[in-house]
């Protein structure tokens, strides 16, 4: 494709790297380094204290601290398109000022869009998804969903996805000891089996975290399992006590946070990735675990079955439900080159729809249809 848009301002939250970050700062960072390498150029502005910033080689990164406005940085006007991927450090007259006379792409990302908007900051974000002169959702999902709560008609609305960093299609790289424990073809895995789980320990439990601690007794009675919970958040101390009250801390560990460019090795370490969510926009998790080569268990909470292939890369329960969670997951255990032929489909899945450069090239379009090229 012939580039028409040259200079990007990318406005994000947290770079990867910080132990905040989530997933739409995830997909902010991923896509601009996608679109660098098609040959853009990229202003980054992003929100980490004076110990957690560095240099990026394909782009400006600009930093401000927590609890600053990006007002404070000294910006040059001269870019094509503003792509606000997150309002952390956006002021509303800071966003005025930049959206002058300039192309603005709203991207909408976060499980706040499958709600009416109360919060000042969804309050802000509807104002910007009027505004805007595009929004890019995650999913079919999503687009309905931003739609419906924030009164936007959906020609204004367009699905990007995610993608996955080519990174995680590369199991053979796992720094992790255990790694040697996988088995290839059809080989039996070794035991304790391996389950993994990635996602913020969030205030309002939208991972599910605590129902997949309520399966893991019922997995027990019929596999020795290890699970690891790798994640930081608020609620990571009350999911420890609740382990040791259901009595399987010992078949748990709470990894914390680990950053981004680490969890390919995680990954090709597991042997089964669940992910037991109320509520996701598109699930990045799901597309990481099914390019290392994972099957993966999660629900059929909102854009999952967009990810996910319902019986043939992973299986779908309903959402609040441990005993069919548990049930499943005893199933694959039971199969395990069931696991293994559904790591290697999830593994296609993922590089037929989800891959950066895919990605990228989507969002060009939606860019250069804007500016009317």
């Amino acid at each position: 494709m012939t580039l028409k848009v040259n200079k990007l301002l990318v406005i994000s939250g947290y770079p990867p790297w910080h132990p905040k970050v989530g997933g739409g700062d995830i997909i902010a960072y991923k896509l601009s380094e996608a679109l660098a390498k098609m040959g853009h150029s990229i202003t980054y502005l992003t929100v980490a204290d004076e110990s957690l910033r560095k240099e990026v080689s394909w782009g400006d990164f600009k930093y401000i601290s927590e609890g600053e406005d990006f007002s404070s940085l000294s910006l040059d006007r001269d870019f094509d398109i503003i792509h606000i991927h997150n309002v952390i450090g956006l002021g509303f007259r800071t966003y005025k000022k930049l959206r002058k006379n300039k192309m603005c792409v709203i991207g909408l990302y976060a499980p706040l869009a499958h709600k009416l908007p109360r919060s000042v900051g969804e309050i802000f974000y509807r104002y910007l998804c009027k505004d805007g002169d595009l929004v890019l959702s995650l999913s079919e999902f999503s687009k309905q969903n931003i739609s419906s709560a924030y009164g936007i008609k959906t020609r204004k609305i367009e699905v990007m996805y995610a993608g996955v960093d080519d990174a995680f299609f590369d199991t053979n790289k796992s720094s992790v000891k255990n790694t040697s424990d996988k088995k290839e073809d059809h080989s039996p895995l070794k035991k304790p089996f391996h389950l993994l789980f990635s996602g913020r320990l969030n205030g309002k439990q939208q991972k599910g975290v605590d129902i997949l601690l309520k399966a893991m007794p019922l997995i027990l009675k019929e596999h020795d399992v290890i699970l690891d919970i790798i994640g930081g958040g608020p609620r990571l101390e009350q999911y420890r006590a609740f382990a040791q009250q259901l009595g399987i801390e010992g078949s748990v560990r709470f990894r914390g946070f680990i950053p981004h460019d680490m969890m390919p090795a995680e990954y090709s370490a597991a042997d089964l990735f669940v992910l037991s969510s109320r509520r996701e926009s598109f699930g990045l998790v799901l597309a990481e675990a099914m390019a290392s080569g994972l099957p993966v268990v999660s629900t059929t909470a909102g854009a999952i079955p967009e990810v996910v292939d319902n019986g043939e890369t992973g299986i779908l329960v309903p959402p609040e439900n441990p005993d069919e969670l548990a049930g499943v997951i005893i199933h694959l255990l039971d199969n395990p080159e069931k696991m293994i032929l559904m790591g290697k489909k999830g593994k296609e899945r993922v590089k037929q729809y989800f891959t950066w450069d895919k990605v990228a090239a989507r969002v060009l379009n939606c860019y250069n249809e804007i500016l009317g090229y």
